[in-house]
């Protein structure tokens, strides 16, 4: 009985891990085909900054298993501020810059813009950025 509750619980994470991916894809798709039709953003200027976020959720849903995982563990919850610093906020800054409202002067440009404003650059660092910040909670003990 024990394993069959495992593998349903497994296939509950899969089916809701697809379903965000689709509606992360579906969204972003949308998105990119209103773009394409009127050259703007469906939505103000001043929000053009969280459209490349919208695979950040698929990171969350990725690394919500980690997070249900620490929540078993004894102890208290602590943040892991060293990962947000040096792995979320990098991946952030990737994600955005393609969209930020300021210039990035003081970045060499050539092969180092080329990479930041790569779309499936942008789409990675998005994914890693939402998984990085869910799974910067954590137990310690106590």
């Amino acid at each position: 009985m024990g394993r069959l509750k495992n593998v349903l619980v497994h296939l509950l994470k899969m089916v809701v891990l697809v379903a965000v991916l689709l509606l992360v894809g579906f969204a972003v798709g949308e998105i990119t085909e209103y773009r394409s039709q009127y050259f703007k953003f469906p939505f103000p200027d001043k929000l053009v900054f969280l459209y490349p976020l919208i695979p950040s959720l698929s990171g969350l849903v990725i690394g919500a298993d980690t997070l249900l995982r620490e929540r078993s563990r004894r102890g208290r919850w602590t943040f892991n501020g060293y990962r947000l610093i040096f792995l979320a906020l990098p991946s952030l800054l990737f994600c955005v810059y393609p969209y930020m409202p300021w210039g990035m002067r003081w970045l060499p440009q050539g092969g180092v813009y080329l990479v930041l404003t790569s779309t499936p650059i942008n789409v990675i660092s998005g994914v890693l950025f939402g998984y990085f910040v869910i799974t910067s909670f954590e137990k310690r003990d106590a």
